[in-house]
C-alpha cells in the first residue's frame, strides 16, 4: 500500500473475474414474485444457506430465486393444501440459453402444501431429494442453471439432450423441499447440486412494478428479493 510519504508491506490477495451470464427469463407471463431473491436480508434462507460438503463450505443458493405468481397479491385461491389452489402450478419452465442438459430427474411425487407442523413430505428430506424433480443446464464456462421442485411427470427432456433458449422444458410442482409449488432457480459452478458457488446472472429483459404501480423496463439485470415481475409473453417457443 503507498501513501503520499510511505509505503507498507502486507498480505497479497488476489481476485477474480466470473462472467456474468445474460439469460432468458425462465417463465413467462406478469405477477411473479421474486421470493428470498437476492438479497442480504438475515432472514433470506438462500444466502444464510451455508452447506458443508467434502469439508467445504459454500453457498450454492447464494443468488437464487424462489418463483410465485400471484393474483391480485394472492399466491392461491380455495384450499391452500391443494397444490392445484397456487396459481404457480403447473406453469411452464423454459430454456433459460441454448445449453445441454446434465440432470433431468423425475418420479418424485408432489408434497401437499403446508407449513411448520403442518408439512409432511411425500419422500424424506436428504441432499439427494431436497430439490426434488430437477432439470440442471449447462450454460458452459464453468456454469449450471438449476430448476428445482418439478411437476413429476412434465419434464419434456433428458440428460445430455440439447435445448434452445425459449424451450418449454417441464412445469412447476411442489416436490421435494417444497412447501408450496414453486420454482427455484438459481446458477452455481457445479454441475452436483449444493456443491458449487452461487453465482449473479442477468435476465436480459423485463418488467418490475414500482412503488407507485408503474410498470418499469429492466434490461439486463439480475431480479432482486420481492420483486414483482412481468416477463411478457414468449413468440417462437419451441413446445
Amino acid at each position: 500500500m503507498l501513501t503520499t510519504d510511505s509505503s507498507l508491506e502486507g498480505a497479497a490477495f488476489g481476485t477474480h473475474y466470473t462472467k456474468l451470464h445474460v439469460l432468458g427469463p425462465p417463465l413467462q407471463g406478469a405477477e411473479w414474485v421474486a421470493g428470498d431473491g437476492p438479497s442480504n436480508d438475515r432472514d433470506n434462507h438462500h444466502r444464510r444457506g451455508v452447506v458443508v460438503l467434502n469439508g467445504r463450505a459454500v453457498i450454492s443458493r447464494r443468488y437464487a430465486i424462489d418463483w410465485q405468481q400471484l393474483v391480485q397479491g394472492e399466491r392461491f385461491s380455495g384450499d391452500a393444501s391443494d397444490k392445484r389452489s397456487y396459481y404457480s402450478y403447473g406453469k411452464p419452465v423454459f430454456a433459460v440459453a441454448d445449453a445441454t442438459v446434465v440432470t433431468a430427474r423425475d418420479g418424485l411425487p408432489d408434497n401437499v402444501p403446508g407449513h411448520f407442523q403442518a408439512f409432511h413430505s411425500a419422500v424424506p428430506i436428504t441432499i439427494d431429494t431436497t430439490g426434488g424433480n430437477t432439470i440442471i443446464l449447462d450454460l458452459d464456462e464453468g456454469q449450471f442453471a438449476y430448476y428445482f421442485h418439478l411437476q413429476p411427470g412434465s419434464l419434456r427432456v433428458k440428460t445430455g439432450e440439447r435445448v434452445r433458449r425459449g424451450q418449454v422444458m417441464a412445469q412447476i410442482g411442489c416436490s421435494g423441499d417444497a412447501r408450496e409449488p414453486h420454482l427455484h432457480f438459481e446458477v452455481t459452478t457445479s454441475a452436483t447440486p449444493f456443491a458449487g458457488e452461487g453465482v449473479p446472472y442477468l435476465i436480459d429483459h423485463y418488467r418490475t412494478k414500482a412503488t407507485d404501480n408503474a410498470w418499469q423496463t429492466r434490461t439486463r439485470e439480475l431480479p432482486l428479493d420481492r420483486m414483482l415481475i412481468d416477463f411478457g409473453q414468449r413468440s417462437g417457443s419451441v413446445n
